[in-house]
């Protein structure tokens, strides 16, 4: 879900439990994942649509008549009324995030956890076979690692998993390093110049 702010993932969390919690009452989890996958699709494929639905400029009503004319009929009642909340909470434009939560959090019902790890290089069989253990013991579920390679990390890692970040990345402790001895270097000019004014 790149973009999208730890505010807007949250809200894309709370809207996909809501739908696979409703998914799961009327036996449509797998229905409903398909349909957006494939609305999903659409928006990726069209961004004058995905415009459309984010768009202050465009009124809800006009949304809503849009959403009704294309899609109903052609997706479950269950992907169209969840469009239909979405647009009157004026929270069309996270639909991707979404689709990815609501993905996530099926795959959680089945007892498995999305990981997001990001190296500087690419991990090595043995350390993704340790770090499938550790995360598959941390959490109780079966861990699906999503890899990325960011070498602005010079070495280490990045380990997402849900709204838990653990980061032991060098570019990070580097980054901390230089925080502290700033910190301590304003602290030792600041007594410096207290000793001075005593003196003085």
């Amino acid at each position: 879900m790149p973009g999208a702010s730890d505010q807007e993932l949250a809200l894309a969390r709370v809207y996909a439990t809501a739908m696979l919690d409703l998914a799961q009452s009327r036996d449509q989890v797998d229905a409903l994942l398909d349909e957006l996958l494939d609305f999903a699709g659409r928006v990726e494929k069209d961004p004058d649509f995905e415009t459309f639905l984010s768009s202050p400029m465009v009124d809800l009503e006009t949304r809503r008549k849009t959403l009704e004319k294309l899609f109903r009929g052609k997706y479950g009642d269950l992907l169209v009324d969840s469009l239909q909340v979405l647009n009157r909470k004026g929270r069309l434009g996270l639909i991707r995030s979404v689709v990815e939560a609501y993905l996530l959090a099926r795959e959680e019902l089945r007892g498995h956890v999305r990981v997001h790890v990001r190296t500087a290089a690419p991990l090595t069989d043995e350390l993704r076979a340790k770090l499938k253990v550790v995360v598959d013991r941390h959490t109780g579920k079966e861990a699906d690692l999503a890899e990325a390679v960011d070498e602005s990390l010079i070495g280490g890692l990045v380990v997402r998993i849900g709204d838990e970040k653990f980061d032991t990345s060098i570019a990070t402790k580097l980054t901390a390093l230089a925080g502290t001895l700033l910190e301590r270097a304003s602290r030792e000019i600041h007594g410096d110049r207290v000793f001075v004014e005593q003196i003085t």
